[in-house]
């Protein structure tokens, strides 16, 4: 039993991975059989673990927000938390960049998306109110505000090459974070 749940998680895994691959290159339209091929699955072991293109989507967010709660929480704690979060999103982007696509058609009164939004609020808020307190960023500064921060970096890796994704990115954090005022 315990080897078919390890197979199944497996899959699952692959499926994943396969997606945010083939969603990066071609777009969230894709054809989910592109996906199931990618992943080197059958087509029941997809619908075993996702019931369509949406319930896919929604797993890639959910692995998004578990990795966005445990950078903050370990960066919880240092004055600069949220600055280093930020610097260090330019690793997470190819996983986000096939969101971004998502996140403009998803309606946000979804119940999912409004929990997604509730999570990323407790993560990001002691950041932020630290950053606050130690006057390392505006007063005015929310969680949603990260959502936009996200998007900007995210536009520096679509239509790039691999090469010039991780330098364009980490040019927008730099132009965030300075400004552009002398």
């Amino acid at each position: 039993m315990a080897k078919r749940q390890q197979l199944a998680a497996h899959n699952r895994d692959e499926l994943l991975n396969a997606a945010e691959e083939v969603f990066r290159t071609h777009g969230v339209h894709v054809p989910l059989q592109t996906i199931i091929d990618h992943a080197g699955v059958g087509r029941a072991t997809f619908y075993r673990n996702f019931a369509d293109r949406k319930a896919l989507m929604l797993a890639l967010l959910e692995q998004a927000m578990t990795r966005l709660e445990q950078r903050a929480l370990a960066l919880q704690g240092l004055n600069d938390g949220f600055i280093r979060l930020i610097e260090g999103h330019v690793e997470q982007l190819p996983h986000l960049v096939v969101l971004i696509d998502y996140w403009r058609i998803i309606d946000r009164q979804d119940p999912i998306m409004l929990n997604i939004y509730e999570r990323r609020d407790k993560a990001l808020q002691p950041l932020i109110d630290q950053a606050i307190e130690h006057r390392l960023c505006r007063p005015d500064l929310t969680p949603q505000d990260f959502g936009m921060i996200t998007a900007i970096l995210g536009s520096s890796f679509q239509g790039h090459h691999r090469s010039d994704q991780i330098r364009l990115a980490q040019r927008a954090i730099e132009l965030l974070l300075n400004g552009i005022k002398v």
